[in-house]
């Protein structure tokens, strides 16, 4: 029973807990490719206003890690469209989801967004984690309702100047750039101090909201 206290053959104490999405993603997740971590998924999930009954899309699905933590919130009447170019990615994502009991909330599909597009239009956010974001904007811009948000991850300053350049072209506002850092402390009663590892760089977020200028130039 979670919550209950088990003693060990060698005299341990031990509490059962409930494992949270993370713990399960983290330990038993397949992965297949890099994966967005938890707390970047959570900077992206409440910057981008992602909650129950929100539609998003998602290019660059992968092991299905930032699809899965994005199901768990748009409950119970939302939905997530992921998309992936590789059949062996989707296939292990939709793996994760059913560990998860998340695929009732999740449409995916193979396909590449960047000469194919999104089949589905007035998304509230659409997210890019691939190799060559900027390439994606136009039709990404075509899928997101008015003032849509649009979330692009990727590891590199490289990257993020190609992306800021076409988020200007294509006339996107409000645009901001984020690096999430999280520090664990230690928490023992005589050794209160900060963990020697630090959970540090693993990606760039930018932020950006469509206007209605983004709308005349994709026409």
């Amino acid at each position: 029973e979670y919550g209950s206290v088990v003693r060990t053959n060698l005299g341990y104490e031990l509490t059962v807990l409930r494992p949270m999405i993370t713990d399960i993603l983290l330990e038993r997740g397949e992965r297949i490719t890099q994966v967005i971590y938890p707390k970047d998924a959570a900077q992206i999930i409440v910057t981008a206003g992602i909650g129950p009954g929100s539609r998003v899309g998602e290019a660059g699905v992968g092991s299905g890690f930032m699809t899965a933590l994005l199901a768990y919130y748009v409950r119970p009447n939302g939905k997530v469209y992921g998309y992936d170019k590789r059949e062996d990615a989707i296939r292990i994502a939709r793996k994760n989801l059913e560990l998860l009991g998340l695929l009732e909330w999740v449409e995916l599909r193979v396909g590449d967004v960047v000469n194919e597009g999104f089949m589905e239009r007035d998304l509230d956010a659409v997210i890019l984690d691939m190799g060559d974001p900027w390439n994606a904007i136009p039709n990404a811009t075509e899928a997101l309702r008015p003032d849509g948000t649009l979330v692009i991850y990727v590891p590199t300053v490289n990257q993020v100047l190609k992306v800021l350049g076409a988020l200007r072209d294509n006339g996107y506002v409000d645009v901001k750039m984020v690096d999430v850092m999280i520090r664990e402390w230690k928490t023992e009663p005589n050794e209160v101090r900060p963990q020697t590892w630090i959970n540090a760089h693993t990606g760039y977020l930018i932020l950006s909201r469509k206007s209605a200028r983004s709308v005349k130039l994709t026409k």
